[in-house]
């Protein structure tokens, strides 16, 4: 672009970069999309905690589904990039920790083997790379304060 004009998903992607989220708008996808991309079984039990330098952490919530899920990484990563349009998920990493899985099926939410309902019907994909940078802000913004600093 001349004149100095730099596009809007390049400065989110900058700025989420800087704060830790990534590139927003690939971070976008994989948050809204994950039951997709895992299927309903699977994100009942695991959920994406971070996307940085095309490193996908997924948290699984229990020992079991962390293996399960050890095996399907190259999946997991073949869909993410599909979805997304880039090879933006270069591994896939896998950890257990506590608290409930957000992303389970039908928008309950896993806890202990319990399903709790309630949980708003999910949204539909983000329109645009700065509503994809918000969601991805608001829901990093969620998990520090639910659960701490994402351990590395």
């Amino acid at each position: 672009m001349g004149d100095g004009l730099v596009r809007i998903g390049e400065v989110l992607d900058n700025l989420g970069t800087r704060v830790g989220l990534g590139r927003s708008k690939d971070a976008g996808v994989i948050w809204s999309r994950w039951t997709e991309i895992v299927g309903d079984a699977i994100g009942a039990h695991a959920e994406p905690s971070s996307l940085r330098e095309g490193v996908l952490k997924v948290r699984a919530d229990s020992p079991a589904w962390a293996a399960e899920l050890g095996y399907l990484a190259v999946d997991i990563k073949t869909r993410a990039n599909a979805l997304i349009g880039r090879q933006s998920v270069l591994e896939v990493r896998v950890w257990t920790g506590p608290g409930r899985i957000r992303s389970g099926a039908e928008g309950s939410v896993k806890d202990s083997g319990t399903t709790i309902t309630g949980k708003p019907p999910r949204r539909p994909p983000a329109e645009g790379p700065l509503e994809a940078f918000e969601r991805a802000r608001e829901a990093w913004r969620r998990r520090r304060s639910t659960e701490g600093p994402d351990p590395r």
